[in-house]
């Protein structure tokens, strides 16, 4: 049988009736479609990415509501960070989440690290003073040092720099919908907002998969 494009654009139609009447979001107005869409790690997820950084107030303010968010996401569904790295001291935030991530202690270290610089105010932009940190948190300080300047973490760094200029924020908290849409409050209106819109976005980005057939090999 020859792929249809007709077919195909009548399957996104009929998926996004399925999704409701009427379309509670616009693209422009509460969401932005990426110039370039960036490629996402697994074909058959849906993958959705917030940018954050641990210096960012309003990221520490979303921290709870993305926390729980997250909690009840669908199976096809892979949750992600990625750090933003604008300045000196979002840079070491940027490598300690890396480093975090690479020595397996994120959720030992994740909030109490928000917590550590927005609310005990403690200044945490030297990797010294991470290290000391993560000594508190019963994890190794050599080994928070010898994994910080790792290349592997340094890959990661660069990878997440990558990222960061495709996405094209304009701040943090954001959210990118399968390297496809970001969200900023800005244009949501509220943190809450964000998510809902991300639940918008996660299952227009469903039904695309489910609608589109598969291609046929041609016949030998």
């Amino acid at each position: 049988m020859v792929f249809s494009w007709v077919s195909l654009a009548l399957a996104v139609i009929t998926s996004q009736a399925a999704m409701g009447e009427a379309i509670p979001y616009e693209e422009g107005t509460h969401y932005v479609a990426l110039p370039v869409p960036i490629k996402t790690r697994q074909a058959d997820k849906i993958e959705v990415a917030e940018y954050f950084s641990y210096g960012c107030p309003h990221c520490y303010q979303f921290e709870p509501l993305i926390g729980a968010w997250k909690q009840r996401l669908a199976d096809d569904v892979e949750f992600s960070r990625t750090p933003a790295i604008w300045n000196k001291d979002y840079q070491v935030y940027a490598q300690t989440y890396l480093t975090a991530q690479a020595l397996d202690v994120l959720d030992q270290i994740h909030v109490p690290l928000f917590d550590a610089i927005h609310n005990k105010r403690r200044r945490l932009n030297e990797p010294e003073q991470m290290a000391e940190f993560f000594g508190e948190m019963g994890i190794d300080p050599m080994a928070f040092a010898r994994t910080y300047s790792s290349f592997g973490v340094r890959a990661s760094y660069q990878q997440a720099e990558a990222k960061g200029r495709a996405y094209r924020s304009s701040g943090v908290p954001a959210i990118v919908v399968n390297g496809k849409y970001r969200i900023e409050g800005s244009m949501a209106g509220s943190s809450a907002e964000m998510l809902k819109i991300a639940d918008y976005l996660v299952a227009k980005e469903r039904s695309l998969m489910t609608n589109v057939p598969a291609l046929k090999q041609p016949a030998s």
